[in-house]
């Protein structure tokens, strides 16, 4: 297991997901965060759904995660939202380090 994570989440659109990711950069909780537009389908509540979305991806320290998953439930919109971690196993020395630098409070 890395040191570092992806955390992901989706809103229903770059509006909605803008005040949040401003808040979360604000704080230090993520290096960097990327919005991918996408199509989500699934079932809410008993009945199908097929919503464009922005898939958001939250580039951190793991040890941040507890932090940043508290900030996600009290800013996002939706009842249940995702919120998911994904290790990063290995990537970019240099990159890594800008993460590492980008999330510390001195």
């Amino acid at each position: 297991m890395g040191k570092y994570g992806i955390v992901l989440t989706t809103f229903a659109d770059e509006q909605q997901a803008k005040p949040v990711i401003d808040a979360i950069i604000y704080d230090r909780l993520a290096a960097c965060v990327q919005e991918i537009p996408i199509k989500s389908h699934y079932v809410w509540q008993g009945e199908l759904c097929h919503d464009n979305e922005v898939l958001v991806l939250f580039k951190t320290r793991k040890e941040l995660y507890p932090k940043l998953e508290k900030k996600l439930r009290e800013l996002h919109p939706y009842e249940t939202p995702e919120i998911l971690l994904v290790d990063v196993e290995a990537g970019s020395a240099a990159y890594l380090a800008w993460v590492e630098e980008q999330t510390r409070r001195d």
